[in-house]
This record gives C-alpha cells, structure tokens and sequence, in this order.
C-alpha cells in the first residue's frame, strides 16, 4: 500500500540576484567619468536662502482720467517705495449684458501698451499682451488655469460676470517678461529708490472692444476702476538699504520683442510666398516670431493666442540664405527641439530659432543672431490659407541704472 504524504510548500524569497548587474559597473568607466551631480542614498544638504525677506501689499488708486482708449497716461513710482518685487494695473472689469461674455483670457488684452521713461527718456516700450501671451506658452496647463484664473480673469465657462485683472508691469525684473514659467525664485528686484530721477510709467489701454467677445456689447467706463498694486519686499534695515539703492550698479539681461512689422499685415493669397525685408537691423536676435491669426476685418477681433501655423520660413541675409524651414514639420520640429511645450489654449507661433534651446534664452545665454553684421535681413514665408499677421524680433537688451538713478537700455 502507499502511503499518501501531504507535503507542505515553503514560501520562497525572491530570486532575483543583480550580481551580473553590479559587475557590470566596472565595465562602464567610459561613461562614468563626469562630475557627480547627485547621490540618490542620502538626503539633500539642508541649506538656505541668502536673505530672509517678507511681502506686503500697497495700492495706488489711479486717476479717473484712465479709461478705455486711454494713451500714455503717465504716473510716477512713489518716491517712498524702496524695494519692489512686482506691480500690477488692477483693472475691476464690470458686468456685461445678459447672454453677452468676456474673452476668455481678458485680461491680455486691456493694455495696448506700456513705455518706461526716466528723466523724460525712453527707457524701453512693451506689447504687455504678446509678453504675457509668451509667457503663458511657457506654463503647464495646470499653471496656466492658476496663473490665468489669478491675473487675466479666465473662467472655465466663458461668462458675464463681472471681474478684476491684475496685469503685470514689466519692469526689468518682472517674471513675466521671461519663459520661466512657474518661478518662485522669482527674478530678482527692482531698487526703487533712483534719487531725483523717479521712474516713470506711461500706460496705453485698447478699447473696450478688446476684451469682449461679441462687439455688441461691450463693458462699461472703468475710470475710477484702476489702481497700481505694489508689491513690497520688507528685510533688514542693513538689507532693505542694500537693495532699494542700486545707482551705478544695477545691471540686468531681459527680452526685447521689437515689432518688424508695422502693425498686422495682410496675407491674401494662400500658400503665396511673401518676402519682408528689414534695414539696418540692430542687436542679438535669439528668435524671430510671426503671429498669425484669422483673417477679419476689426482687430479688435484678433486673438493674441489662436495662431496659425506657416508652412514655410526662411531667413536671408544680403541675398545668403542663412536657415531655411521649408515645410510644416520642419517648423513644428523647430519649436520642439528648442523646448516650446505650449499649453493647450496657447499654440506656440511660427519660429526661428538662433540661440539653442532658445526657449530658456533668456535666463541663460545659449547664442543669438547679431543682425548687425548685414545691412538687410528678408524673411520669406507661406501659409496655407489667408491670414494677418505680425513679426517680432525677440531680443537681448541689458538695462541699467547709472549713478544719477537713470535707467537706460541698451541692445549691444
């Protein structure tokens, strides 16, 4: 007879064994002789930031002179400000008609215009809404719901209620005027304090038909709805000093979008190729952009986010060809390999690129294209169906601050 055993089954350990894996480190000393950058076995330093700093919150309500249409309306920073990490034109938008609605994403386009003057000189002059439109291009949609829903009154469902915008002023430390996305470093401060020389902030509004999406009903005066936000860095004594009073030695890199076109042009024939020419170019150019949008008779009606796409693009210089993006993947590569990942509500324009990596050129330098050294510059490009459409240069300025408290910018 048999007997029948019951066998009981031992819960075995993993038999993984990466000893093949481990000797295999040795092998690899070709690629293993770079700096070490990280060690993933032990947790971070614990470190610190330089300067312990808090912010506060003072707002200038504004004269109700500034309106809809207003051009140049002129005020001077404070002379009591000290150190600011930002500002902001606080613009409360009113309620619209019944079945009537905002743009989504109003708040680009409240502002036409913003010139920075010192001692009655130009300092340097924004399109608020195509650095804000760039800006947004270089967030997450996460970040861009938050940063929208915060600043440009966007709302998930586009509506008439009314609203407040909050529109950044580009000094040159503005965080805005830069690709960086979402930065909580920030990009450093603005020393208010310039001595006699008070910085001057002259503000241009579109019309109220700007910000509406149907010309029919558009929203109401907001004289007396504007106020500048100041946004306030409180340190030290030893350090607030420090920082208020940069005179003879601030000096910063930011972006320039100089306009090659003279307002939007009119592309009629689809897939016609057009030639723009611009003389006597001046400065490093790390990136040329067409803005294109849907033909239309009004701009007001024109979006500075629904772009459309060339289909060719190419850049000469006294009659040599210098790049040349002859077809549409070629463009969708070029925004692709030079790090333009837009969010979704925010297509990227047509691109050409000079810098590498030209969407972190400005924080870091990475090349340009001095135009300088040709005395005309032609760009030839193609779209598929009519459009308008505007070309900007984006470039390197650097501002400084004399020992006067005069701010000046300059492209070389």
């Amino acid at each position: 007879m048999y007997k029948k055993v019951l066998l009981t089954k031992k819960k075995q350990m993993s038999g993984e064994n990466p000893s093949n894996i481990i000797r295999s480190w040795n092998l690899q000393t070709g690629f293993s002789t770079g700096a070490v950058v990280s060690d993933k076995l032990t947790p971070p330093q614990y470190g610190r930031i330089r300067t312990p700093f808090v912010t506060t919150w003072r707002e200038e309500q504004l004269s109700s002179n500034l309106d809809w249409g207003s051009s140049q309306f002129s005020v001077y920073l404070p002379e009591s400000l000290k150190v600011i990490a930002s500002i902001y034109l606080r613009v409360n938008l009113p309620a619209l008609g019944a079945g009537q609605t905002y743009k989504d994403y109003c708040g680009l386009y409240v502002m036409r215009r913003l010139r920075i003057m010192s001692a009655g000189t130009e300092v340097y002059s924004c399109d608020v809404g195509r650095h804000l439109a760039d800006y947004c291009q270089s967030l997450s949609d996460e970040q861009l719901r938050e940063f929208s829903g915060i600043y440009l009154g966007h709302e998930a469902t586009a509506s008439n209620v009314a609203r407040t915008v909050l529109i950044p002023i580009l000094l040159p430390n503005s965080a805005y005027g830069s690709r960086g996305g979402h930065d909580t470093r920030g990009r450093g401060v603005f020393p208010a304090f310039l001595g006699q020389n008070r910085l001057e902030l002259q503000i241009s509004l579109n019309n109220a038909t700007f910000v509406a999406a149907t010309a029919a009903n558009v929203p109401g005066s907001i004289a007396g709805q504007c106020s500048l936000m100041y946004h306030e860095v409180k340190t030290t004594d030893v350090n607030q000093n420090l920082y208020s009073d940069l005179r003879g030695a601030y000096s910063v890199i930011t972006r320039r979008f100089t306009e090659l076109t003279a307002g939007w042009q009119t592309y009629a024939s689809a897939n016609a190729v057009v030639r723009h020419t611009t003389s006597q170019p001046q400065g490093v150019v790390t990136e040329v952009q067409i803005i294109a949008v849907a033909e239309d008779a009004d701009e007001h009606r024109y979006s500075k986010n629904d772009i459309i796409a060339a289909t060719s693009f190419k850049v000469i210089a006294d009659s040599i060809v210098q790049r040349d993006l002859d077809s549409p993947f070629k463009i969708k590569i070029e925004n692709w390999t030079n790090g333009f990942v837009p969010p979704t509500d925010f297509p990227s324009p047509t691109r050409m690129c000079f810098a590498a990596h030209a969407a972190e050129s400005d924080h870091v330098y990475s090349g340009g294209y001095n135009m300088t050294l040709a005395s005309q510059i032609q760009f030839e490009f193609a779209f598929a169906s009519p459009c308008r459409f505007k070309i900007f240069a984006v470039q390197l300025q650097r501002v400084k601050i004399d020992s006067l408290g005069i701010m000046r910018a300059y492209l070389e």
